[in-house]
């Protein structure tokens, strides 16, 4: 392979008139030697500079010596000097054998964790269960973890049709736990976010997994790294399947508008709790027909106002008496969210929203749709929204105060069910270094069942994450 480069080398040197760096450039992007972007470098620089840039490619990918680069152009000198400023300051390369760049990343989290009542889920709670129904004394409880750490990578192909071509496919281990002895600590990967997208200037395509469009935003929290914070508590958001189209324009260098449409896979939330290796319809399948999500956004400095909608049409089924029901499920909501920045240090960002049957993003979690024959057959309907300030005092130090509230309509509602969620979080994060943060939280919650005050809860959740980043 090294011969060969060389050889190529020789012929591009002989050829100095006829813009061989270009042609070059081009043959060797089609065996995968170097990529697209080097490529696309290559043919806007001249020749000769051409030709140094390819030598420098070649020098720190392994397949060229200096002494080789050095025999090479009329720039000798200015090859070598630059292979070998390349050799002493790049680590020893990773041979890929691939035509696509690929990046690595994620970030590896510690959470140490303890709770001063019960909830739904020790170590990333999102609201709290009735009071003075657990007999074991597990309500006071604390834990550590690192399944919220999460891995993905991200890459970048050839242009096709005048876009860029990219993607992303990332993991985390939230899926559940090995059902061992000590499988406690042995995470189930969960999948995240897949997709790949083309990007022309002001329209883009996308179709995977990714987040959906509609009420997008959330707060900032290394403890609810997973899910969103505030779930189930004022907070909206998911990542769905779904097929969408952006477009941008700009009126000027500090003022644009982005315009996003998108059909999602029709899930409102009623996934069961237990393990299955195989899908059955659920509420928002059995409508047949997508769901659709739209938001538009104004970006003026550095404010963005944006307005989402969402829609989706189902099918509830089961039993009344002996006979067999179907009623019809209209999923909708509206939502909109801000990102304010007020001086220096300080930024405002939330959502409020109002809609009905959005248990796929996190609205009245598990009790969006109820039985047919209860009140709430044909959803229940919601409303909420989350503020956050943000204070960065410095470049190392951040404060957020976040509050988050959601009323699902009480009248409904069956009794026991949560008609109040409230969360107050405060947090402070310390970044060390570029890749290294840590973080402690505390976070309140206040829940309230409906016509059972006497279950009414409210608790604490305590949190310290050490977050790794790369």
């Amino acid at each position: 392979m090294r011969n060969l480069v060389f050889l190529v080398f020789t012929v591009a040197a002989g050829c100095w008139a006829q813009q061989s760096a270009q042609v070059l450039a081009d043959i060797l992007e089609q065996k995968g030697v170097i990529g697209a972007s080097d490529r696309a470098r290559i043919r806007s620089a001249g020749n000769e500079e051409g030709v140094q840039m390819l030598a420098a490619i070649l020098r720190e990918k392994g397949l060229l010596s200096a002494d080789e680069a050095a025999r090479i152009t009329p720039a000798a000198q200015v090859v070598a000097e630059a292979a070998q400023r390349m050799e002493r300051a790049a680590p020893e390369p990773v041979p890929v054998k691939s035509r696509i760049p690929i990046r690595l990343y994620g970030t590896v989290l510690f959470n140490a964790f303890s709770n001063t009542s019960l909830n739904n889920n020790q170590d990333v709670p999102s609201f709290q269960l009735k009071q003075g129904t657990d007999p074991t004394g597990g309500d006071k409880n604390f834990g550590m973890t690192a399944r919220q750490s999460r891995f993905g990578m991200s890459y970048a192909g050839p242009e096709i049709a005048g876009a860029h071509v990219g993607g992303q496919v990332e993991l985390d281990f939230s899926a559940g736990t090995a059902t061992t002895s000590n499988g406690a600590d042995y995470f189930v990967p969960r999948l995240r976010l897949a997709y790949a997208r083309l990007d022309w200037t002001n329209t883009s395509l996308i179709a995977g997994q990714d987040w959906s469009v509609f009420a997008p935003l959330n707060p900032t929290s290394f403890a609810n790294y997973s899910t969103a914070a505030l779930t189930s508590s004022g907070n909206l958001w998911a990542r769905l399947p779904q097929i969408r189209a952006e477009f941008r324009h700009s009126f000027s260098e500090t003022s644009k508008v982005l315009y996003q449409i998108a059909a999602t896979d029709p899930n409102q939330g009623d996934n069961p709790s237990t393990f299955a290796s195989s899908r059955t319809a659920g509420v928002g399948e059995r409508g047949r027909i997508p769901a659709f999500e739209s938001r538009v956004s104004y970006t003026a400095g550095s404010w963005t106002l944006g307005l989402s909608g969402h829609y989706g049409h189902g099918k509830n089924a089961g039993t009344i008496g002996t006979r067999a029901v179907q009623t019809s499920v209209d999923s909708w909501g509206v939502a909109g969210d801000w990102t304010m920045p007020v001086g220096k240090f300080l930024t405002f960002t939330g959502e409020a929203y109002q809609g009905r049957s959005l248990g796929a993003y996190g609205g009245s979690l598990s009790q969006s749709v109820l039985p047919v024959g209860t009140p709430g057959e044909h959803g229940v309907e919601t409303r909420g929204g989350w503020t956050q300030a943000q204070v960065n005092f410095t470049p190392k130090w951040q404060v957020n105060l976040i509050y988050g509230i959601e009323l699902p309509n009480p009248h409904q509602l069956t009794t026991g069910l949560r008609d109040k969620d409230q969360t107050y979080t405060g947090n402070v994060m310390y970044k060390w270094s570029p890749n290294l943060t840590l973080a402690w939280e505390w976070r309140r919650f206040l829940t309230n069942f409906r016509n059972q005050q006497a279950f009414d809860e409210q608790g604490d959740h305590v949190n310290l994450a050490v977050a790794f980043v790369f």
